[in-house]
């Protein structure tokens, strides 16, 4: 029975530079580790700054928390954790927007496709799915005290050059007639003066 040799790594390469397979090999199996044991030592580092991360969110912390830990220096430990942020996206990291994007688009084409298929069944299935992903949309919530705080004016110009600014709350406890008249005055016709006056200025 012939057994198959596995190539082992490179002791001088560091783990960045391995290939993916022996890095599985490792994780997978790491008692029968093809990776040496500077490599070993570097793969813990980072998959325990991966874990840190998932609890302290800042770099610096997580920086202290590693240099106590192992006997290695800053600038390692700086690229250790540059790798775990490469590979382990944590909930610090993960991008959630560019993952709700990305799902959004690809349900969209997916649903344009079944209807040019004309494939309906899995057309509507596709819908479900995208009301899904959307969710529902949020409550807004009325400030109560909102039209106190702003105090908006319409501005009405009387045959006199005077300028009146009426509290839009006042305009609206008006009545329908009331209301009329304010906007015949608000809509008088120009004389040619006027015109003149207004293309001059």
């Amino acid at each position: 029975m012939k057994l198959r040799k596995y190539a082992t790594s490179s002791p001088r390469k560091c783990l960045e530079e391995q290939n993916h397979e022996l890095i599985m090999r490792h994780a997978l199996d790491p008692d029968h580790s093809p990776l040496s044991p500077s490599q070993q030592e570097q793969y813990k580092r980072v998959v325990q700054a991966a874990k840190l991360f998932d609890d302290y969110p800042d770099e610096r912390h997580v920086i202290n928390l590693m240099k106590e830990k192992y006997p290695v220096s800053l600038t390692q430990i700086r690229k250790d954790i540059a790798l775990a942020k490469e590979l382990f996206k944590t909930q610090h990291t993960f991008d959630w927007d560019l993952w709700h994007i990305w799902e959004l688009k690809d349900q969209l084409d997916l649903i344009k496709r079944c209807r040019d298929k004309e494939d309906f069944k899995n057309w509507n299935a596709a819908k479900k799915h995208l009301r899904d992903i959307l969710g529902s949309k949020p409550e807004a919530v009325e400030d109560p005290r909102r039209m106190e705080k702003n105090v908006f004016y319409i501005q009405v110009n009387n045959g006199t050059n005077q300028q009146l600014n009426i509290p839009l709350d006042t305009i609206r406890s008006l009545s329908a007639d009331d209301r009329r008249i304010i906007l015949e005055n608000m809509s008088e016709p120009l004389d040619e003066a006027d015109a003149d006056q207004i293309f001059d200025s």
